[in-house]
């Protein structure tokens, strides 16, 4: 029997190669297929697993929490069952608050209470609770909306003292309605908004107004303020807002020493201890020290050396050396003498006056910076018009001591002193009371329908309207921001992926093999095609190469390489004889 052709044989060898390859490929995907879906299933039924444990853990730590003891639901929550439950119901019935797919309202509340009594992060309470950190964030803050409907219960009317008071400590106080005072709150604010929040003693707060009433009860909370303000600005503040505290005519507040005497706000008096002048006299002469004290050892300062010192402090602002968020680093005084007298030789001064100069400059540029943002004009302007109204000028000066003094009297250095310490101010952009935070609720309407991230089978939507505000409110900016922040969120959309059994997963697993296996069909259709089609053209190919003079060896490399794509067959065909020699031999 004769033999093929060779090139019969290279055609079947070939078409072999192809098939087997391809078999091959589709052997080892079924297997990997086979594999990952067994290490699936294995994974998932360790987490369904993990899952039930931790649904158990997470039932009997709220049951201990609020069912098991009074003794145990105080220390964890603050408050005992009783109480705990009437939170329940009132945030459910009158905050709105509902149960989602796998949380109750309880749940909800508990850790939400849980949060404020200790202080924890989310990541701890995820720990305790058993939750990932987005779903106790997500439902802290349905919890926070539901509580802060619950204002005009939870706060109460003030009432002033009446004259028949019996209580031996508010019988002097006749028509007082409570006390208030700021406190720190400590937060954790983005990096390059540190600076306004850090204190006075250094710390990272935010400075947070309570009013109460003689019976400890809050009467009015304005929170959001940055550390760095003083109480004083926050509670002009709180006054000057439409939904701000009001006092009625003939009662007042108590107040301490931070704040100043005004109408509705009783400070108590500054006093200070007496001695004989004698005995000062003689201690001075015994220990042969300065006298300090208001107006002792006066230094006066000349323009120049007011402007000195302000260059100083603009070089020391600019140097990271000395510069930190809250001010300037420990020993600036002796840094800024050290300048000072490399400015001027011969200057001689002490750093006591330094640091008098410049908590004068700071005092002054503080007020100047309160009464341009409240009047909304420049320095200049303002200074007009403390010339012309004078009693605006005196109704400052009662809120803001540093104003003394600007009275005809100009104040040229403000320009320079805000690259000091204009970045540092609070602005009070975030600060918020609750019938304002209810109001921008209102505003800004969120629709929440949640579940667990679990087993969720639905879609987060913020649906956000942003109404008018009133244009005399000075929380009228931060509401716009809060619901144009809310807005953005309406243009998107959180889907969580629905649980699913495994009688779901089988047969979502067994449609994905047969969707492989028809594509995998259609590409070797696709391919056998190919290769009929390039076989089939093998023989006019050899004899075109031999017509161009192609033989021996030559002949069948070059039809190799044109029959591995069609492409090269269909340029060899459309080209001119006399460009066929020179295309074969680019190719081989």
């Amino acid at each position: 029997m004769a033999r093929p052709p060779f090139n019969s044989r290279s055609q079947n060898l070939m078409c072999t190669l192809w098939v087997t390859h391809i078999i091959l490929m589709a052997v080892m995907v079924l297997i990997f297929y086979q594999h990952s879906y067994r290490i699936y299933r294995r994974t998932k039924i360790c987490r369904i697993k993990n899952k039930e444990e931790k649904r158990i853990k997470r039932m009997q730590w709220i049951f201990s929490l609020t069912k098991e003891s009074d003794a145990f639901c105080i220390s964890e929550l603050r408050m005992d069952r009783r109480t705990f439950e009437i939170l329940c119901d009132m945030v459910r019935d009158i905050g709105g608050l509902k149960d989602t797919r796998n949380a109750s309202v309880d749940e909800i509340v508990a850790f939400f209470i849980y949060v404020l009594a200790h202080h924890k992060k989310n990541r701890t309470i995820s720990l305790l609770f058993h939750r990932s950190q987005e779903t106790v964030s997500r439902h802290f803050n349905l919890c926070l909306h539901a509580i802060l409907k619950l204002h005009h219960i939870l706060l109460q009317t003030p009432e002033p003292i009446s004259e028949n008071c019996e209580d031996d400590r508010w019988k002097p106080f006749k028509g007082c309605l409570g006390a208030l005072d700021g406190t720190f709150i400590p937060v954790t604010p983005p990096k390059e908004e540190k600076q306004r929040y850090r204190t006075r003693k250094g710390g990272i707060a935010t400075n947070v107004l309570g009013v109460c009433s003689p019976n400890m009860q809050f009467i009015y909370v304005l929170p959001g303020w940055e550390g760095s303000a003083h109480d004083g600005r926050v509670l002009r503040d709180a006054i000057s807002r439409p939904t701000g505290l009001k006092v009625p005519q003939g009662c007042y507040y108590l107040v301490d020493a931070g704040y100043c005497n005004s109408s509705g706000f009783l400070a108590p008096y500054r006093g200070h201890s007496m001695m004989k002048s004698s005995t000062v006299d003689v201690h001075n002469q015994e220990t042969n020290e300065v006298e300090y004290g208001r107006g002792k050892n006066k230094r006066f300062w000349t323009e120049e050396e007011s402007w000195v010192l302000i260059r100083c402090l603009q070089d020391m602002a600019t140097d990271p050396l000395w510069k930190t968020d809250g001010g300037f680093k420990n020993n600036y005084m002796n840094e800024i003498r050290r300048l000072m007298v490399q400015k001027l030789p011969q200057l001689i001064i002490e750093v006591k006056h330094i640091d008098s100069r410049i908590k004068f400059l700071k005092g002054r540029y503080h007020a100047i910076n309160e009464m341009c943002k409240q009047s909304g004009c420049s320095w200049n302007d303002v200074e007009k018009k403390i010339a012309c109204e004078f009693t605006w000028y005196t109704e400052w000066i009662k809120i803001h001591k540093d104003a003394k003094g600007l009275y005809n009297v100009s104040f040229p250095y403000f320009t320079d002193l805000d690259m000091v310490y204009g970045k540092d101010r609070a602005t009070g952009d975030v600060a918020e009371d609750p019938l304002a935070a209810e109001q921008n609720l209102g505003n800004a309407t969120v629709t929440l329908t949640v579940t667990d991230e679990s087993d969720s089978n639905t879609e987060i939507e913020f649906l956000s309207t942003m109404e008018s505000l009133p244009s005399n409110s000075s929380s009228s900016s931060a509401a716009k921001k809060k619901c144009t922040h809310q807005v953005h969120k309406a243009s998107k959309k959180t889907k969580f992926a629905p649980v699913k059994n495994a009688e779901t997963e089988y047969k979502e697993f067994n449609d994905e093999i047969r969707g492989f296996m028809k594509s995998l069909d259609g590409h070797l259709s696709t391919m056998s095609t190919w290769m009929q089609g390039t076989t089939s053209r093998m023989p006019q190919v050899l004899e075109l190469l031999e017509k161009h003079g192609f033989s021996g060896p030559d002949k069948y490399k070059a039809s190799k390489v044109i029959c591995q794509d069609p492409l090269n067959i269909d340029l060899l065909f459309s080209l001119d004889s006399t460009e066929v020699r020179e295309y074969v031999l680019t190719l081989i």
